[in-house]
């Protein structure tokens, strides 16, 4: 097993599991099923096979599984990613997933539509059904909170996993130059106890120039507008992230008014594939 072999598992088990491989403009992602639609976001350095723990567990749901720009199979493969391209591209596919027009950034700015997701998860009479959960993990919480301050009315609700764009320290390096760097990261990531293959530490080696981390530009950090968040929104941790600390968290429950925490125990940064079943209880108790 190598890097790449488990990456290609990881998305052969999103079409075993009843996704289909689609791509809109050189975004590649993965949907299929019925029902309320949940879109699963990545992050950064990662892929859409993330989810695959967790994709059979959703099947009461249409399920819309990208690689974000930058990432996996998705355009650009080289030079910068813009956090506004992203935010972009992924409205790109959902509107391709749902049959709606593309929406365009030109033209005069017109008043924004009325927010339909209200904190207690209610539709006021007459106004347009809310479409979206969006679950993002670390950097895709970040995209998340993008999309729903961009789009208010598109989005449902909101399950950030482990991240939100907020402009505070990490508790570790995201990148690594010898293998006793990579080891600390990767059990920053994967929990203190977790059993590392070999060839982890020789992919994040590989990641230290050129990844699409190192790429990211127009960060655009959200601190001040977490009052603008109308959607119920349930932060989801591990207990032993190693990566965004609790105090993150917190601050992210305290500045989205009516955000519930839950922590996941012998779960680290990446909750929904360290503990799916138990993941997915939380996102789950949110419909």
């Amino acid at each position: 097993m190598n890097a790449e072999a488990y990456i290609a598992a990881t998305r052969a088990a999103l079409v075993g599991a009843g996704l289909e491989r689609r791509e809109v403009d050189g975004t590649v992602y993965f949907a299929g099923g019925s029902g309320s639609t949940v879109v699963l976001l990545h992050g950064a350095n990662d892929q859409a096979g993330t989810w695959a723990p967790v994709v059979p567990l959703l099947a009461n749901h249409r399920l819309i599984v990208p690689d974000l720009a930058g990432h996996g199979e998705s355009a650009p493969a080289t030079g910068p990613i813009a956090m506004t391209s992203i935010v972009e591209r992924l409205r790109a596919i959902i509107d391709a997933d749902s049959g709606a027009p593309p929406s365009s950034a030109a033209g005069p700015a017109a008043s924004p539509p009325p927010r339909v997701g209200r904190r207690d998860g209610a539709r006021p009479a007459g106004e347009t059904p809310a479409l979206l959960t969006l679950v993002g993990n670390s950097m895709g919480a970040w995209i998340a909170l993008l999309y729903t301050l961009a789009h208010p009315e598109c989005v449902e609700r909101l399950i950030l996993e482990a991240g939100g764009g907020l402009a505070r320290p990490l508790a570790v390096p995201l990148t690594a130059t010898t293998p006793e760097d990579a080891l600390t990261i990767l059990r920053a990531v994967h929990g203190p106890n977790a059993v590392l293959p070999e060839w982890a530490i020789d992919a994040l080696l590989s990641r230290s120039t050129g990844s699409p981390m190192l790429r990211l530009t127009d960060l655009t950090f959200i601190d001040g507008r977490l009052g603008e968040i109308e959607v119920p929104t349930t932060l989801v941790w591990g207990a032993d992230d190693g990566v965004v600390p609790r105090s993150y968290a917190e601050a992210l429950r305290d500045g989205i008014a009516g955000a519930r925490l839950h922590i996941i125990e012998g779960a680290a940064h990446i909750p929904h594939a360290q503990q799916p079943a138990r993941f997915v209880e939380c996102l789950t108790a949110t419909f």
